[in-house]
């Protein structure tokens, strides 16, 4: 999430003990996102992706911004070398990434006002209005697709870039990022998220046949309300439209500590709740969870009352990676948000100021003993 939980200004925001065991253990990677790396000036980017790299992390989320990159409409939208397209934040941080090993995992969203018809609420780094045509949204992510398939050097910047894995949008069940969620009572956000999965994902494969596209990248929500559509609301109202798409993606921060039985959904208990719900999707026993964000918070803010001490964070995500019920291999990677406090989600292994919490250690050693699986390698 973000303004609450992001620096961006994005918002709000027990392992089943009795489930049965896994045939197979398979730790998932550890996987971590930095949520200034969208909004730091651009030479500060590299010392971002160092502390990334610091922390053993393999794999890494990172947010990119379709407002950021097409200011202004663009004349041939499927081509990434259209001068309308300004990739340098994109190429700084994706081309850093490759040249320290660590694998993208690439969140796009934020409509650009040309795109959207009104701009972005006041004070928020990203605008979360469905484009007027999907279409727009499906030609930029082509062009994304294109220019970071690895197959030739970027241009400008000299080197290749590989980034194979795309989440359409971020936590689109929320009002906060996806807008509008309703038309007077009734919800259109199901139906228009799908418009943007269908425009963009056959876009995707189109400039790199051997990209991975993530839908759902669903915000922890329990019911809908006026403010979203609930975990379970969401998945059955994208399993109903036939989606195509490889994999699911889902974000939890639960109250409860990892190895605390709760009936709440999405949780660390209810994930095999939440792969019961895929496997209903066509295809869906196919298809994988990614988690791509989660964490514990250690100081209260106004979106989230629930807060652990710092010994308490540690020793919750070092249970985190050892549930069975997410030691398989349909959760490819668990996403820990964030590297570093913000004052509106701290959540990170590191301090507003820097200051190394003892989670930190405990996420270098886990993400050292890693292994990428086939998943998410180029």
């Amino acid at each position: 999430m973000r303004n609450g939980r992001r620096i961006v200004g994005a918002a709000i925001v027990a392992a089943a003990l009795s489930a049965p065991a896994v045939a197979t253990a398979v730790p998932p990677v550890a996987a971590l996102q930095d949520d200034r790396l969208p909004v730091v000036p651009l030479d500060q980017i590299d010392a971002r992706l160092d502390l990334i790299r610091a922390t053993n992390a393999k794999v890494a989320r990172v947010d990119l911004f379709w407002s950021e990159i097409a200011t202004r409409k663009p004349r041939q939208p499927s081509n990434h070398r259209d001068p309308a397209y300004n990739w340098t934040r994109a190429d700084r941080i994706l081309g850093g990434l490759t040249a320290r090993g660590i694998r993208p995992i690439v969140s796009v969203y934020s409509t650009p006002r040309w795109a959207a018809g009104v701009a972005a609420p006041r004070g928020q780094a990203f605008n979360p209005q469905m484009p007027k045509n999907a279409a727009d949204f499906g030609n930029f992510m082509q062009a994304m697709a294109t220019r970071y398939n690895g197959r030739q050097p970027v241009p400008g910047y000299g080197q290749r870039v590989t980034a194979r894995h795309f989440e359409i949008w971020n936590e689109p069940n929320l009002q906060l990022f996806f807008r509008p969620q309703y038309r007077g009572r009734t919800p259109i956000s199901i139906t228009n998220y799908g418009k943007l999965v269908k425009a963009a994902t056959p876009k995707i494969k189109r400039g790199n046949r051997s990209a991975q596209v993530i839908i759902g990248v669903t915000g922890p929500k329990g019911k809908s309300d006026r403010t979203g559509q609930g975990t379970i609301d969401w998945m059955r109202g994208l399993r109903a439209q036939n989606l195509p798409f490889d994999h699911y993606s889902q974000h939890i921060y639960p109250a409860a500590g990892p190895r605390q039985a709760t009936p709440a959904i999405p949780s660390w208990s209810t994930i095999p709740t939440l792969l019961r719900e895929l496997d209903q999707f066509k295809n869906g026993r196919k298809r994988k969870m990614y988690i791509t964000e989660a964490g514990y918070t250690t100081a209260t803010t106004p979106f989230r009352k629930v807060r652990v001490t710092f010994a308490q964070q540690r020793t919750y995500l070092q249970q985190i990676w050892s549930l069975p019920t997410v030691q398989q291999p349909r959760i490819p990677a668990i996403v820990w948000f964030n590297l570093q406090d913000n004052p509106a989600w701290p959540a990170g292994l590191l301090t507003f100021n820097g200051t190394r919490k003892p989670s930190y250690a405990a996420f270098q050693q886990i993400a050292r003993q890693s292994r990428v699986p086939a998943d998410l390698r180029p």
